[in-house]
């Protein structure tokens, strides 16, 4: 689980947000991109990614491979 607090500060996960906005094909990625924003939001340096979350995020900033994309 990402844990803004051990992780430091927000940044990394705000800048793998911002690459996954860039990167978002699919409407569950664009809903998921918005859904971990709103998250983000609501509750700042308390938000909480599980494992399956912080892996959904990661391979859409990185622009491949997630299960959702097209051939």
């Amino acid at each position: 689980m990402m844990d803004l607090n051990d992780d430091g500060p927000a940044g990394e996960w705000l800048q793998l947000l911002e690459a996954a906005d860039a990167n978002a094909e699919t409407d569950f990625e664009i809903a998921f991109c918005e859904s971990l924003r709103e998250k983000f939001e609501t509750y700042g340096s308390r938000a909480r990614l599980t494992d399956a979350q912080d892996r959904k995020l990661r391979c859409i900033a990185q622009g491949g491979g997630f299960w959702e994309r097209g051939a």
